[in-house]
């Protein structure tokens, strides 16, 4: 265009408005969309449309618009709107006509679009800093005007919290928007100015991790869980709060009385706790090391009788138990499911209450530790502390596994998730156990004269020689589909162990089992006729089917251990945690997998304020596919967590074996392995 164009002012119609194809937004759908321009309409509903639609015609009576478009939709939307006063199909609509032989009709509605410069988070504060102080207009006033969130305001308006120094430095370009967003983090333009000097003084550019390293030292958020949690006697306590807009964002300024006051609640909550319990002592402890912890015993809450009223309630919290669990997988709504998840907790924790308790003489003898760590609250009932342990193990009382990992990780590991872990292990061990036939066979040969004459081997090596069918149990594993019909359960929202259990099956020969006996002989005679190797499969499977579930705590037969170890040393190379595991674990729990267990405390602190089921997910998510961004050690400890319970448990002798004289086990070669480990 070599000269100036010239545009004539009319008024159109909002019905005869249309986009117009060389409208450079025109085939950007999301642009125009109700989400796209509800803060735009909110804003032309408030103070009217402030600039003119540049439109062409485009037919008869008709007329496209160049420039314009996100108006044209929020006008749209406000006249789709019966509660808009004023705006409708036939309301006239302020436009600049652009002639239809001017030349170059996208160059106008790029230029439009494209030459505007935005306003930045200084130019944000200052005009959202006049409306209240000139005008008058309060957060929502603001908020409502311009279509924004009342925190999105006030985020603007803390930009005018930050020293005027720091600010002068932004437009100088001195430093980043990011930079000035991190000093506004902190309240106190004291302090703020403090930080920048000293971040000055050291050369280079001040960056924005720097400036919150810095100001985290400087007081505690009122919005963390440590600010949360101590707030209402810290303010007992006169301590002073530095005040945001944004009240989360103010900061208790005393590190020192915030401290104090930490150590007061615990150990008044801790003394709480022993009263209840009965127990010796009571003291509290601020994130210690874990050396510092497990020079403590513990003694664990052993089973009591119950009376009738008290077994009837544990059923119908344990019913309760799998109504939830049910309800959870149903549910879509993730506020539904943290509610669910959280009376799930609750039920648990009832019965854990009625069914088991500290024995009185042990009591005695043991304390309460209120413990501070990772930005959360727990109770640890039950410590013994070093001088008066009597044993060099981990902890006295509870001996099995499950107890000594709850003492050393805090899992917690319900019976009825314990007895469900135990039924989806022993189907793992016995797909296994299936894929092996020489091994079986060894197995099945120990067990049956077991069976037949009960004192050539001991009471607790035999085996009913019959399948031990898991509970249903909604949320980590599902009952059996039948075994006539493998394919229903493949696609059903079964385990990984559980669809290759029904694929093996699927795969075993059957055709001796068909037919009715006669003349040409019985299923006997079809069977002696199979291939060897076919009854080997048919005999494995067999023994595989006789395992029962053997929870992770109890003390295993030795033969049930050797073969375990002989046929599935590594229960994650069938075995992965999922979703439903995790669902069924507490939320301080499933934290403390990620930052202790597998070494992701960074995760595990960004997720700290997350529901429970977004952490589930990114649970799940890690051990299905492992983020790119993980180091090898962090890899290697998704790669072999387990729960309490589910690894399997090789001797000492068998390691050696497998060590130095035979590979581990698995479908190729666990044959030659399952025979070396067993004959030992």
């Amino acid at each position: 265009m070599t000269k100036t164009q010239t545009y004539t002012a009319l008024e159109v119609a909002l019905a005869r408005l249309e986009v117009h194809p060389a409208n450079v937004r025109a085939q950007n759908a999301a642009a125009y969309s109700a989400t796209g321009v509800q803060a735009l309409a909110a804003n032309i509903r408030e103070v009217g449309l402030l600039q003119p639609l540049l439109v062409q015609e485009t037919g008869k009576a008709q007329y496209g618009v160049l420039a314009g478009g996100r108006r044209l939709a929020a006008l749209n939307l406000l006249a789709a709107d019966t509660g808009a006063k004023g705006f409708g199909p036939r309301m006239k609509v302020a436009c600049q006509l652009v002639p239809g032989d001017a030349p170059v009709t996208a160059a106008l509605s790029f230029s439009e679009n494209e030459m505007q410069a935005p306003m930045d988070a200084l130019d944000r504060y200052e005009a959202f800093a006049a409306l209240r102080d000139e005008d008058g207009l309060g957060v929502a006033d603001i908020a409502r005007l311009f279509g924004q969130t009342e925190r999105s305001v006030r985020e603007s308006l803390r930009i005018g919290l930050v020293h005027e120094d720091i600010r002068s430095a932004h437009r100088a370009g001195e430093i980043s928007l990011e930079t000035l967003k991190a000093f506004a983090g902190h309240p106190d333009r004291a302090v703020q100015a403090e930080v920048f000097a000293a971040l000055s003084g050291e050369g280079g550019r001040v960056e924005a991790w720097t400036v919150k390293r810095a100001l985290g030292d400087r007081g505690v958020r009122q919005g963390d869980a440590l600010g949360a949690f101590v707030l209402e006697d810290y303010r007992k306590a006169g301590g002073g709060i530095a005040p945001d807009l944004i009240e989360e964002d103010s900061v208790l300024g005393d590190p020192g009385l915030v401290q104090s006051v930490l150590s007061r609640k615990l150990d008044d909550l801790a003394e709480e706790e022993r009263a209840r319990l009965g127990m010796g002592w009571a003291e509290h402890r601020i994130d210690p090391d874990r050396e510092a912890l497990s020079a403590y015993g513990r003694i664990w809450p052993q089973p009591v009788d119950l009376d009738a009223a008290t077994q009837e309630r544990v059923e119908a919290l344990t019913a309760r138990l799998d109504d939830l669990s049910d309800a959870h997988e149903a549910a879509e709504d993730r506020a539904e499911q943290d509610r669910l998840g959280e009376e799930h907790e609750t039920a648990q924790a009832e019965i854990e209450a009625l069914t088991h308790a500290f024995e009185a003489d042990e009591a005695q003898g043991a304390g309460v530790i209120a413990l501070w760590q990772h930005g959360g609250l727990r109770l640890m009932a039950g410590m013994v502390r070093p001088e008066d342990r009597t044993d060099r193990g981990p902890a006295t009382g509870g001996t099995g596994a499950a107890d000594r990992a709850a003492e050393e990780g805090g899992l917690k590991i319900s019976a009825k998730l314990a007895s469900d872990m135990a039924c989806e292990r022993t189907r793992a061990v016995g797909l296994a156990l299936a894929r092996d036939p020489a091994t079986a066979r060894v197995y099945g040969d120990w067990l049956l004269p077991g069976n037949v004459a009960q004192g050539l081997v001991r009471r607790a090596e035999q085996s009913s020689l019959r399948f031990q069918a898991a509970t249903h149990a909604p949320g980590l594993i599902h009952e059996c589909a039948s075994v006539e019909d493998p394919g229903a359960a493949i696609e059903g929202e079964h385990g990984v162990v559980e669809r290759m259990l029904f694929e093996h099956e699927a795969g075993l020969p059957t055709g001796w089992v068909d037919g009715e006996d006669g003349p040409d002989g019985t299923a006997f005679d079809r069977f002696a006729v199979l291939d060897p190797a076919e009854r080997e499969m048919l005999v494995a499977w067999a023994v595989s089917r006789s395992l029962e579930p053997v929870a992770g705590d109890a003390v295993r037969p030795s033969a049930r251990t050797a073969v375990e170890a002989a046929v599935l040393p590594d229960i994650r190379t069938l075995w992965t945690p999922d979703a439903r595991l995790f669902g069924r674990l507490t939320k301080p729990d499933l934290l403390r997998i990620l930052r202790d267990d597998l070494g992701l405390g960074q995760k595990a602190d960004t997720l700290a304020k997350a529901k429970k089921s977004e952490i589930v997910e990114k649970l799940a998510a890690l051990f299905t596919a492992p983020d790119a961004t993980l180091s090898d050690e962090q890899r290697a400890a998704i790669a072999r967590w387990c729960p309490p319970g589910m690894a399997t448990e090789v001797p000492e002798r068998g390691q050696e074996e497998t060590k130095d004289d035979a590979p581990a086990p698995s479908p190729a070669n666990g044959e030659a392995a399952g025979e070396a480990s067993l004959a030992a």
